[in-house]
Protein backbone atom coordinates (compact mmCIF):
# COMPACT_ATOMS: atom_id res chain seq x y z
CA UNK A 1 0.00 0.00 0.00
CA UNK A 2 1.48 4.04 -0.88
CA UNK A 3 -0.04 5.04 2.70
CA UNK A 4 2.71 3.35 5.58
CA UNK A 5 4.37 4.48 8.44
CA UNK A 6 8.26 3.71 7.43
CA UNK A 7 10.95 3.02 9.96
CA UNK A 8 13.29 4.73 11.55
CA UNK A 9 11.13 7.42 12.53
CA UNK A 10 10.36 8.98 16.44
CA UNK A 11 7.60 11.28 17.23
CA UNK A 12 6.93 13.37 20.35
CA UNK A 13 3.57 14.18 21.84
CA UNK A 14 1.98 16.76 24.39
CA UNK A 15 -0.34 15.34 25.97
CA UNK A 16 -3.94 16.82 27.79
CA UNK A 17 -6.42 15.97 29.94
CA UNK A 18 -9.64 18.18 30.03
CA UNK A 19 -7.81 20.85 28.55
CA UNK A 20 -4.90 21.00 30.68
CA UNK A 21 -1.04 19.75 30.27
CA UNK A 22 -0.71 15.90 31.04
CA UNK A 23 2.48 15.40 30.15
CA UNK A 24 4.27 13.86 27.26
CA UNK A 25 4.41 10.69 24.90
CA UNK A 26 7.31 9.15 22.57
CA UNK A 27 6.26 6.82 19.48
CA UNK A 28 9.65 5.53 17.77
CA UNK A 29 9.15 3.41 14.79
CA UNK A 30 12.37 1.14 14.53
CA UNK A 31 13.35 -1.72 11.85
CA UNK A 32 15.03 -4.83 13.66
CA UNK A 33 16.57 -7.96 12.51
CA UNK A 34 13.61 -9.72 11.81
CA UNK A 35 10.89 -7.21 11.33
CA UNK A 36 9.77 -4.07 13.13
CA UNK A 37 9.67 -2.76 16.87
CA UNK A 38 6.83 -0.14 17.99
CA UNK A 39 7.99 1.91 21.30
CA UNK A 40 5.95 4.18 23.32
CA UNK A 41 6.85 5.76 26.32
CA UNK A 42 4.99 8.35 28.20
CA UNK A 43 4.88 10.61 31.62
CA UNK A 44 1.56 10.94 32.25
CA UNK A 45 0.58 13.56 35.36
CA UNK A 46 -3.51 13.92 34.52
CA UNK A 47 -5.87 12.00 35.64
CA UNK A 48 -4.20 10.92 38.26
CA UNK A 49 -2.37 9.03 39.85
CA UNK A 50 0.70 9.80 37.79
CA UNK A 51 2.75 6.79 36.00
CA UNK A 52 5.16 6.34 33.79
CA UNK A 53 4.49 4.18 30.88
CA UNK A 54 6.25 1.90 28.45
CA UNK A 55 4.85 -0.57 25.78
CA UNK A 56 7.15 -2.11 23.33
CA UNK A 57 5.37 -4.25 20.05
CA UNK A 58 8.22 -6.53 18.42
CA UNK A 59 6.23 -6.95 14.85
CA UNK A 60 7.26 -9.14 11.91
CA UNK A 61 7.82 -7.78 8.34
CA UNK A 62 3.93 -7.80 7.97
CA UNK A 63 3.08 -6.04 11.29
CA UNK A 64 1.35 -8.91 12.97
CA UNK A 65 2.87 -8.76 16.53
CA UNK A 66 5.34 -11.71 18.16
CA UNK A 67 5.78 -9.88 21.53
CA UNK A 68 3.86 -7.06 23.77
CA UNK A 69 4.80 -6.16 26.41
CA UNK A 70 3.20 -3.21 29.11
CA UNK A 71 4.68 -1.44 32.11
CA UNK A 72 3.15 0.60 34.01
CA UNK A 73 4.64 2.54 37.08
CA UNK A 74 2.48 4.40 39.56
CA UNK A 75 1.30 3.46 43.20
CA UNK A 76 2.56 0.32 42.08
CA UNK A 77 4.35 -0.97 39.13
CA UNK A 78 2.59 -3.15 36.76
CA UNK A 79 3.78 -5.65 33.94
CA UNK A 80 2.17 -7.04 31.28
CA UNK A 81 3.71 -9.40 28.17
CA UNK A 82 1.95 -10.95 25.59
CA UNK A 83 3.94 -13.78 23.45
CA UNK A 84 2.08 -15.02 19.99
CA UNK A 85 3.19 -18.03 19.27
CA UNK A 86 1.91 -18.61 15.70
CA UNK A 87 4.11 -21.61 14.69
CA UNK A 88 2.80 -23.34 18.25
CA UNK A 89 -0.87 -21.89 17.81
CA UNK A 90 -0.87 -20.32 21.15
CA UNK A 91 -0.90 -16.68 22.91
CA UNK A 92 0.49 -16.40 26.30
CA UNK A 93 0.13 -13.53 28.78
CA UNK A 94 2.38 -12.93 31.91
CA UNK A 95 1.42 -10.82 34.43
CA UNK A 96 -0.82 -11.16 37.50
CA UNK A 97 -1.56 -14.24 36.01
CA UNK A 98 -0.49 -16.51 33.37
CA UNK A 99 -2.59 -17.39 30.71
CA UNK A 100 -2.50 -19.75 27.38
CA UNK A 101 -4.83 -19.02 24.38
CA UNK A 102 -5.10 -20.79 21.33
CA UNK A 103 -3.90 -18.62 18.21
CA UNK A 104 -6.86 -19.23 16.37
CA UNK A 105 -6.81 -16.05 14.04
CA UNK A 106 -3.84 -13.06 13.51
CA UNK A 107 -3.98 -11.26 16.52
CA UNK A 108 -3.10 -7.29 17.34
CA UNK A 109 -1.80 -5.29 20.39
CA UNK A 110 -2.12 -2.40 20.86
CA UNK A 111 0.69 -0.40 19.25
CA UNK A 112 0.51 -3.12 16.27
CA UNK A 113 -3.21 -1.64 15.87
CA UNK A 114 -2.09 1.59 15.57
CA UNK A 115 0.30 0.33 12.67
CA UNK A 116 -2.26 -1.70 11.10
CA UNK A 117 -4.55 1.34 11.15
CA UNK A 118 -1.70 3.44 9.47
CA UNK A 119 -1.81 1.21 6.49
CA UNK A 120 -5.62 0.48 6.22
CA UNK A 121 -7.79 2.29 3.16
CA UNK A 122 -10.61 1.23 3.63
CA UNK A 123 -13.89 2.44 5.45
CA UNK A 124 -14.64 -0.19 8.11
CA UNK A 125 -12.32 -2.96 9.60
CA UNK A 126 -12.22 -5.24 12.69
CA UNK A 127 -9.61 -6.42 14.53
CA UNK A 128 -8.69 -9.05 16.72
CA UNK A 129 -7.18 -8.46 20.25
CA UNK A 130 -6.23 -10.94 23.03
CA UNK A 131 -9.53 -10.40 24.94
CA UNK A 132 -12.23 -8.93 22.32
CA UNK A 133 -12.33 -7.22 19.01
CA UNK A 134 -11.14 -3.48 18.40
CA UNK A 135 -13.61 -2.02 14.93
CA UNK A 136 -12.67 0.80 12.93
CA UNK A 137 -14.43 3.54 11.35
CA UNK A 138 -13.50 6.03 8.93
CA UNK A 139 -15.03 9.52 9.27
CA UNK A 140 -14.13 12.41 6.84
CA UNK A 141 -11.00 13.85 6.58
CA UNK A 142 -9.92 17.21 8.57
CA UNK A 143 -7.38 19.37 8.41
CA UNK A 144 -5.39 19.96 11.28
CA UNK A 145 -3.21 22.36 12.47
CA UNK A 146 0.40 21.58 13.19
CA UNK A 147 3.48 23.32 14.26
CA UNK A 148 4.71 23.30 10.59
CA UNK A 149 1.31 24.01 9.22
CA UNK A 150 -2.01 22.51 7.74
CA UNK A 151 -2.38 19.12 6.76
CA UNK A 152 -4.76 17.35 5.99
CA UNK A 153 -5.65 13.86 7.78
CA UNK A 154 -7.45 10.85 7.88
CA UNK A 155 -9.64 10.16 10.74
CA UNK A 156 -10.89 6.73 12.38
CA UNK A 157 -13.30 6.41 15.15
CA UNK A 158 -11.71 3.80 17.27
CA UNK A 159 -14.49 1.16 19.61
CA UNK A 160 -14.59 -0.03 22.49
CA UNK A 161 -13.16 2.81 24.01
CA UNK A 162 -14.61 5.93 21.19
CA UNK A 163 -11.15 7.05 20.42
CA UNK A 164 -10.84 9.11 17.11
CA UNK A 165 -7.01 8.64 15.54
CA UNK A 166 -6.08 10.99 13.02
CA UNK A 167 -2.89 10.22 10.25
CA UNK A 168 -1.21 12.25 7.71
CA UNK A 169 -0.78 10.92 4.01
CA UNK A 170 1.98 8.97 4.63
CA UNK A 171 0.30 7.05 7.77
CA UNK A 172 2.38 9.09 10.96
CA UNK A 173 0.13 9.21 13.91
CA UNK A 174 -1.12 13.41 14.11
CA UNK A 175 -3.32 13.14 17.08
CA UNK A 176 -5.27 10.61 19.23
CA UNK A 177 -8.01 11.68 21.33
CA UNK A 178 -10.47 9.30 24.25
CA UNK A 179 -12.81 9.87 26.50
CA UNK A 180 -11.61 9.34 29.76
CA UNK A 181 -13.89 9.74 32.93
CA UNK A 182 -16.37 12.45 31.64
CA UNK A 183 -13.09 14.55 29.77
CA UNK A 184 -11.04 14.09 26.97
CA UNK A 185 -7.82 12.80 26.84
CA UNK A 186 -5.56 13.83 23.93
CA UNK A 187 -2.16 13.14 22.62
CA UNK A 188 -1.32 15.96 19.35
CA UNK A 189 1.84 15.19 18.03
CA UNK A 190 4.65 18.60 18.53
CA UNK A 191 7.72 17.11 16.60
CA UNK A 192 8.71 14.47 13.79
CA UNK A 193 11.85 13.18 13.42
CA UNK A 194 13.28 11.26 10.59
CA UNK A 195 16.72 8.63 9.86
CA UNK A 196 18.57 6.52 12.11
CA UNK A 197 20.24 8.41 15.28
CA UNK A 198 23.49 9.77 15.64
CA UNK A 199 26.50 7.71 16.85
CA UNK A 200 27.06 8.77 20.55
CA UNK A 201 29.57 11.43 21.01
CA UNK A 202 32.19 8.71 22.24
CA UNK A 203 32.18 6.34 19.34
CA UNK A 204 32.53 9.56 17.13
CA UNK A 205 35.28 10.76 19.24
CA UNK A 206 37.20 7.05 18.85
CA UNK A 207 36.57 7.12 15.06
CA UNK A 208 38.43 10.94 14.58
CA UNK A 209 41.27 9.27 16.42
CA UNK A 210 41.85 6.45 15.11
CA UNK A 211 41.80 8.10 11.53
CA UNK A 212 44.54 9.87 13.42
CA UNK A 213 46.90 7.46 14.32
CA UNK A 214 46.63 6.25 10.40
Amino acid sequence: MGLVMRPPVSLRYKLTYAGRPAGEETLVLEAVRHGLRLTLTAEVTLPLPKTRQRWVSEMDPAGLPRRFVERVEGRETRVFELEFLRDEGVVVGRGREDVVLPYVVDYHDPLSLIYALSRFEGAYAMFHMVGGRAYAERLPDETLEMPWGPVTARVFRLRPGIGLVYYDPEGIPLRFTQRLGGHVFEARLERLERGAPEPKSKERRGRRRRRRRR
